[in-house]
């Protein structure tokens, strides 16, 4: 099992590599299951930038709503269980990024409008003072709840 510190410099090598927020955290978060395909962050490729460059829901968050359910997903409509693990879970993620920096919205976050120009040195000061804060913090905090929910701790 990875530690905190492992996930959360994943998720940073991820992220600057290129990876946006949301496939940053589908990769770092659900790498770690074997059924897990390559090209997995796919999935969430749409969800950076605040869902398609939106603003809303930040990717980081979006991103490890997606890598928990698919940690602990259900398989089947009939398998509640799993569902209301994959909600809890999830809840408990987005409380506590909402702890941390007040809100989950993209736009408040970083203070930019994606779909407008934005110089070049503004983004790249952004996804380093910002961007990567929230990404550090959301694949440690994910990874604990996750691995709490999968070991029962919840």
């Amino acid at each position: 099992m990875a530690t905190k510190e492992s996930h959360s410099d994943l998720a940073s090598e991820l992220f600057d590599a290129g990876y946006n927020c949301a496939e940053t955290m589908v990769l770092a978060l659900a790498r770690a299951d074997a059924r897990t395909p390559e090209g997995i962050q796919r999935v969430a490729t749409a969800l950076g930038g605040g869902i398609a460059r939106a603003g809303l829901t930040c990717g980081c968050v979006t991103g490890a709503a997606v890598a928990a359910g698919l940690r602990l997903g259900r398989t089947s409509p009939d398998d509640r269980e799993s569902k209301e693990r994959a909600y809890r879970t999830t809840a408990d993620i987005v409380r506590r990024f909402v702890a941390a920096f007040g809100t989950t919205e993209c736009r408040k976050l970083t203070g930019l409008d994606f779909n407008s120009e934005n110089p070049q040195e503004l983004l790249d000061r952004v996804h380093s003072e910002v961007c990567t804060r929230l990404v550090r913090f959301t694949a440690e905090a994910a990874a604990q709840e996750i691995e709490a929910a999968e070991s029962g701790r919840e």
